[in-house]
């Protein structure tokens, strides 16, 4: 009988460590990149995207800060050289839009635009 999870965990590892070089060389060409969790994500929790995107290697220049989405803090935000950014949806799971759409509007319009979080 094989062991799902292991499996999973095996194959799932390979996959993120293959994408490193890909990563790599797409933001070192200074393309603007932008990797999101929603906090209530289980099948990616955001502290594994956090360290997938800390992996990478790119020196912090903005700080673990609160992003607003009116009044309310809607999520945390990173920026590391080399225009990435890391950015957590309060409330949202997997599907980032389909849990919290308006501000996964106002978080893209932001970064499409160049402004902080």
């Amino acid at each position: 009988m094989v062991n799902t999870e292991a499996y999973a965990l095996e194959k799932l590892t390979n996959d993120i460590i293959e994408t490193h070089p890909i990563t790599y060389k797409t933001i070192s060409h200074n393309v603007w990149a932008l990797c999101c969790s929603g906090d209530h994500d289980l099948c990616i929790p955001f502290p594994g995207t956090e360290a997938w995107v800390r992996s990478i290697g790119y020196q912090v220049v903005d700080r673990w800060r609160p992003w607003y989405f009116g009044d309310q803090v809607a999520g945390y935000a990173e920026g590391y050289d080399h225009n990435l950014t890391f950015l957590t949806i309060k409330g949202a799971g997997h599907a980032v839009p389909e849990y919290k759409p308006k501000e996964s509007l106002a978080f893209y319009s932001r970064w499409l635009a160049g402004e902080k979080f």
